[in-house]
């Protein structure tokens, strides 16, 4: 049932009585959220264009589709919505089966967690659809020029004697308006709607030669500062950085945003140069400019200023100054942790190398610098996998935690830290550890992508598979244009069995990456478990090839001719791998890959025990991948689920 109120809710009691933190507090509210219609219940807010829900004025990380899911139950709350009404509004133009709206449903309930009074915010009708159950309050827009006033009534009730002169000042001044630049900086900055943003990349204007990256890295640290203290969604710069030089309306649809930030750095010694401009896309209007000239050792600060600039500028709440974070850096270790910052985007095994490298570097000229020791224990963790697979996981992961842990004193509050750390967790099958520290990393940083990607990772293997893929939904949401988010996404599908819907994804990120040697390597595992054998070899040929012979498409390739019954080549990539493990590390996973495709269990037991003993990333997946099925009924495979802590 839906209430209508003209006016967003006033604070009971008499306003002169509040403290002044709380005036203080009711005028940095968002304008936007006094000037646009939005439905109340409970705790929410839902804001639909463009589709927000907050929660005590927090930001709650959902798809769209989540969101038009819930905004269509909560247009027609008290009523039943038909399962055929919800995907005709939610996917209007695209035939999809009933599980993605049940899919969409469960992670609703997840996130809306339990109505006021014990009960449930969303009904399930029996082969009808869903109903939406608490009261819903329809809150209309007031006007601009008197939000503005009420704003100012109630942050300073001093200054109500002089509403009617203010209201006489802002009649004259929208008179003048009418004239142009006036009204044009009225408008800019009083109903523009802004819930989302990005960085593009900083122009680098510096004179000295080898300086790129310097403005991607300080394009990359602004991105995560804004995604720390502005409760807005913020894109990824990976994404942003593959725009560039597009024009500003093209560059925010496809990215999905509706302002960003653009400017320049520029070097000259030690002195810094960051000119920053907040633009509002659709008319490409400029709302805000400034210059910072500072010493490099301060860039820290200058991101930091930016941000609480722009919060005050779309009057939103910026999160509290974190305390524990470095207010200065040594020159040599931020220009390390720049460069370091510039290879790890790559995630190749030669580009992690240079990373850790770099990191190294920052970390010896600056110890307590926290941001390089939690990008190490990242670095550490991926080197470790089956998919890099350059260090044994052992070995990786007891540095990763260490590097973690060391960010972690140093900073507490470091969102990467408590991701990396929860990531070395789950390879090591402490699931509420890794679930507990995932969590904590998005509530510190709800726009950091890898958070919900591993956490998606969790999910999977415990065999949570809506919010898994929900999860996984948002990571892409949040880097839209990365290669890395959608292939992960598409392989967790294939742990789902959703084969099908697996290769579209993959297919969609070849579409625009044809070599890149992650999608190729696991778009061959999925045609395995589909049975499309020579798509599988045909694709893992590619990947082998895209990826210099890494041993993991490798053993991969190899199963794909064993179970296609080329057992000749399968064999003789066996021989090669066996070759290679006595000159550099090989994971042993890919050779219970090669066994399990020849049929030998004995053998794909043997390696599957030695992947057990360095805790290999590739047993999180025991419970739910393909690649294991035809060992499920074998007492030794269940005996290996109950030593991992999965049975």
């Amino acid at each position: 049932m839906r209430t209508l109120d003209p006016s967003p809710e006033k604070p009971s009691g008499n306003p002169s009585a509040e403290s002044s933190e709380n005036s203080k507090r009711n005028l940095k509210l968002s304008k936007v959220e006094q000037t646009r219609d939005f439905y109340e219940f409970g705790p929410f807010r839902l804001y639909s264009q463009p589709p927000v829900l907050l929660r005590d004025e927090t930001l709650v990380p959902l798809t769209p589709k989540v969101l038009g899911t819930l905004k269509t139950l909560v247009e027609n709350a008290g009523r039943p919505v038909s399962k055929e009404e919800l995907l005709r509004s939610v996917w209007p133009d695209t035939f999809v089966e009933e599980s993605n709206l049940a899919q969409n449903v469960s992670v609703l309930r997840k996130a809306l967690g339990t109505a006021p009074g014990d009960g449930a915010y969303i009904e399930t009708i029996a082969k009808r659809g869903y109903r939406f159950i608490p009261e819903v309050r329809v809150v209309q827009a007031i006007p601009p020029a008197a939000a503005t006033e009420s704003e100012v009534a109630a942050a300073d009730p001093d200054r109500r004697s002089v509403k009617k002169p203010a209201v006489i000042i802002a009649v004259v001044l929208l008179l003048c308006a009418a004239g142009g630049i006036l009204f044009h900086r009225l408008r800019a900055a009083g109903d523009l709607t802004i819930r989302s943003i990005a960085v593009l990349p900083l122009e680098n204007l510096s004179r000295e030669a080898g300086q790129e990256y310097l403005a991607n890295g300080i394009t990359e640290l602004l991105t995560t500062e804004l995604s720390k203290a502005l409760p807005l969604r913020v894109t990824s710069a990976t994404s942003a950085m593959q725009l560039r030089g597009q024009p500003v309306p093209a560059i925010a649809r496809k990215l999905h945003v509706d302002s960003l930030v653009e400017g320049s750095v520029a070097r000259a010694g030690d002195r810094l140069r960051v000119t920053v401009r907040l633009i509002e896309p659709s008319s490409d209007r400029q709302l805000w400019a400034e210059t910072y000239d500072r010493d490099i050792t301060d860039a820290l600060l200058v991101e930091e200023g930016i941000a609480r600039a722009i919060a005050r500028q779309i009057k939103v709440v910026a999160a509290p100054v974190n305390q524990n974070r470095t207010a200065h850096v040594n020159r040599d270790a931020f220009e390390a942790y720049l460069r370091a910052r510039y290879y790890i985007s790559q995630r190749t095994d030669g580009d992690v190398r240079r990373a850790v490298a770099w990191y190294e570097k920052a970390i010896a000229a600056d110890p307590a610098y926290a941001a390089p020791h939690a990008r190490l224990a990242d670095c550490y963790n991926q080197q470790g996998t089956v998919m890099i697979g350059n260090r044994s996981p052992a070995e990786g992961r007891k540095r990763a935690m260490a590097a973690a842990k060391r960010a972690l004193e140093i900073d507490p509050d470091l969102a990467e830290a408590h991701a990396a750390l929860a990531y070395s967790n789950l390879y090591e099958w402490n699931w509420a550890a890794a679930e507990e520290g995932f969590e904590r990393a998005i509530r510190l940083n709800p726009n950091y992508p890898f958070a919900h990607l591993w956490l998606a990772h969790y999910h999977t293997a415990r065999g949570h598979f809506d919010r898994a893929i929900q999860e996984a939904r948002l990571a892409c949401d949040l880097d839209p244009l990365s290669e890395i988010m959608p292939t992960q996404t598409a392989w967790l599908l294939e742990k789902t069995r959703r084969y099908d819907e697996a290769i579209r994804g993959f297919q969609q990120v070849l579409a625009d990456h044809p070599t890149y040697q992650w999608a190729l390597w696991q778009l061959g595992s999925v045609y395995i478990a589909a049975g499309d054998y020579d798509s599988a070899i045909t694709t893992l040929q590619k990947a082998a090839e895209a990826g210099r012979r890494s041993p993991s498409a490798l053993g991969t390739l190899g199963q794909a001719y064993a179970v296609a019954g080329r057992r000749n080549e399968a064999q003789s990539l066996l021989d090669e791998l066996v070759r290679e493990s006595r000159e550099r590390y090989v994971p042993p996973h890919v050779f219970v890959h090669i066994y399990i495709g020849l049929g030998e269990k004995d053998k794909a037991f043997e390696w599957l025990e030695k992947s057990y003993q360095e805790r290999s990333n590739s047993l999180l997946w025991l419970g739910v991948s393909p690649l294991f099925d035809s060992l499920r009924s074998d007492p030794r495979f269940d005996n290996l689920l109950r030593r991992v802590s999965l049975k």
